[in-house]
């Protein structure tokens, strides 16, 4: 919701082109490029091709989202009374992780290193992240605007559009920060699932970063469940549906050869 968050995709987008923008790279890139909309497709329509225990899981997750909205004024007290000042110290560690301005350009640093360094897995794992981030943040923006639900730290309550007024700053549902993370944890985890304390460790840095906004008021708790199951699900997504990247680095440097494959 912050003009920052401009600067930053086309910044990313520059870095993305420009790391991989040697011609013999180009039917990759057109490839991965392609699986954005493709992916978002597959995303819209996916329902239809559910089944039963598809729809009862569903179901389930939309019936917490709603028990937790009935209950999201008793929470955010509860949080707040048991609030103490050494953890809002460590939680603002984490606020950072799920920051748009700051991961971002961390994932675009990180896949650029990657390439530099001739590691795949690390360009592989960049591109990956970058679009499990991009298109899941883009439908949490999106939401945001279209359901104007005021933070909790407003007081102005928990229902959408109780302001009576649109404003960009009627942002909460659904959490950005609980989006971007969870966006990102299953792609670390899959990626380095052959050591084993990286799959604990991004999901445990994607727990204590959703309750960093319950911690600071910023989020009620349907904002942060939401935003985790977008963000969770979102990732599935990508991993089955977008090309993976292998390098074959040539002793010049100056041209290096890419094999990639669904």
């Amino acid at each position: 919701m912050k003009k920052s968050y401009i600067f930053v995709f086309i910044s990313l987008a520059m870095l993305i082109i420009t790391s991989l923008s040697a011609e013999v790279t180009i039917p990759y890139l057109s490839e991965y490029l392609y699986s954005y909309p493709s992916t978002i497709y597959k995303g819209a329509t996916a329902p239809f091709n559910w089944t039963k225990d598809d729809y009862l899981k569903a179901g389930g997750l939309l019936l917490t989202g709603g028990m937790l909205y009935l209950e999201d004024e008793y929470l955010r007290d509860l949080y707040q009374r048991n609030r103490i000042e050494s953890v809002d110290e460590i939680f603002t560690v984490f606020e950072v992780l799920g920051n748009a301005k700051y991961m971002f350009p961390a994932l675009g640093v990180m896949t650029l290193s990657g390439y530099c360094l001739k590691s795949d897995k690390t360009v592989e794992t960049g591109l990956l992240s970058i679009k499990s981030a991009v298109l899941a943040q883009g439908l949490t923006l999106s939401l945001k605007i279209i359901t104007q639900r005021p933070r909790p730290e407003t007081e102005e309550g928990k229902e959408f559009w109780s302001t009576g007024s649109f404003s960009l700053h009627n942002d909460s549902f659904p959490s950005a920060h609980s989006t971007l993370v969870w966006s990102l944890a299953p792609i670390f985890a899959e990626q380095y699932k052959e050591n084993k304390w990286v799959p604990p460790l991004s999901y445990t840095i994607a727990i204590l970063t959703s309750c960093s906004r319950l911690n600071d008021d910023k989020h009620w708790s349907s904002d942060v469940f939401i935003g985790s199951i977008i963000g969770y699900f979102t990732a599935q997504l990508v991993l089955k549906d977008t090309p993976r990247l292998t390098f074959n680095f040539s002793p010049d440097l100056s041209r290096i050869g890419f094999c990639y494959e669904f």
